[in-house]
């Protein structure tokens, strides 16, 4: 019995939305505006008749979603210029009323269903009880309206979704955002399958390598104007061949030491900077990363070791800090300094600094280089 009310509801709607298209043609045709308008008010409490459903969406402030489709059938409802064949989608909690052509074309799932004699079909009802219904609807604002605005928790469901119902192009946008926010969101891209996190890091080295500089040390210049450059990163641009300024340096200090690594296309700072206590001034760790593809630092755990000018070297996903010397400020190491033989390596997806085996040299004079096992 459910089931033939949803067929005869679906059915009335289909119906409905073909007067109101033929409305609408009517009066542009004729001119007729307040002839028909009771026809518009008979419609509307079938709740046929009103508002499209594009139109409180592009009205929401800060791209968040209305959550007007959970007690609004119209909101629940998506045409495409009111010519295919609407079909009701039974999701957890709510049904959706869709134009199953353009559900097609973002779906593989809906596309063979819209091709097919299948009961769901013939019946123009589409049981899904087992998808969210929140999930679902992103998916018809990703479809119809060119839209994805997910919460971060929810980002999985909606990958699981895309997956399920073969949406090619939905899939694609879930790990672009992901790519895009690899380490942002840790426990999502660290969980997924083996391949998906292949592919993850594939799509974040798509883009062209660029070479990047910035000041690694700093003391305080005389020229201001020095200074101020000197706390920016700068970036080799390929088709002229100049520097252009790209971001500033996520801290404000006068004198600094830090070292760089790119890791997954991110860029890591690792060191310290000098900053004002009640005694006067002390050397203070820190670490900071930068992701290209959103602009944006954040600050990341420092190192273990209070160490200055040392090495840092990337292999196998983890940075490893090797070397270096104990000094509270900015000058020249000599007999006195302590040179640390710990070597420290750093796990991007714990974000935290582990010891390892540590140097076999005791001077501070030499550099690193990856090799590979022999076959």
């Amino acid at each position: 019995m459910d089931a033939l009310l949803q067929a005869v509801s679906t059915l009335l709607l289909c119906l409905g939305s073909w007067v109101k298209y033929s409305i609408a043609y009517i009066q542009k045709s004729l001119g007729f505006e307040g002839g028909l308008a009771w026809v518009k008010w008979t419609l509307a409490w079938f709740g046929v008749w009103g508002p499209s459903n594009v139109d409180p969406m592009r009205r929401e402030i800060n791209g968040s979603q209305s959550e007007a489709w959970r007690t609004d059938q119209e909101s629940r409802t998506y045409r495409n210029h009111g010519n295919g064949p609407m079909v009701a989608v039974q999701t957890s909690t709510h049904i959706f009323y869709v134009d199953l052509e353009r559900l097609a074309d973002c779906s593989e799932y809906f596309r063979a269903l819209s091709h097919s004699c299948m009961k769901e079909t013939e019946e123009h009802l589409v049981n899904l009880a087992h998808v969210p219904s929140r999930a679902f609807h992103s998916l018809l604002q990703f479809c119809f309206l060119n839209r994805f605005i997910v919460p971060e928790n929810q980002i999985e469901e909606h990958l699981r979704l895309a997956e399920e119902l073969c949406s090619v192009e939905l899939q694609e946008t879930v790990l672009t955002y992901l790519s895009k926010n690899l380490l942002e969101l840790p426990s999502l891209s660290r969980n997924m399958e083996l391949h998906l996190q292949q592919e993850l890091l594939q799509m974040r080295s798509r883009s062209t390598p660029r070479l990047c500089c910035l000041r690694k040390e700093n003391l305080i210049s005389r020229d201001n104007q020095e200074t101020n450059t000197a706390r920016r990163l700068f970036r080799l641009e390929e088709e002229d061949g100049t520097w252009s300024s790209i971001t500033e340096l996520p801290f404000s200090a006068d004198k600094w030491c830090f070292t760089t690594a790119v890791l997954f296309n991110y860029l890591y700072l690792i060191g310290g900077f000098r900053h004002r206590t009640k005694r006067g001034y002390e050397f203070k760790m820190a670490s900071f990363r930068y992701n290209p593809l959103t602009d944006q630092w954040v600050p990341t755990a420092p190192l273990i070791k209070h160490r200055r000018h040392f090495s840092a070297a990337v292999c196998e996903g983890h940075i490893y800090a090797v070397g270096g010397w104990y000094l509270d400020s900015l000058v020249t190491p000599d007999s006195t300094t302590g040179v640390y033989t710990a070597v420290e390596r750093y796990d991007p997806w714990a974000d935290c600094w582990a010891f390892v085996s540590s140097l076999p040299l005791t001077d501070f004079q030499f550099t690193l280089s990856l090799s590979h096992d022999s076959p």
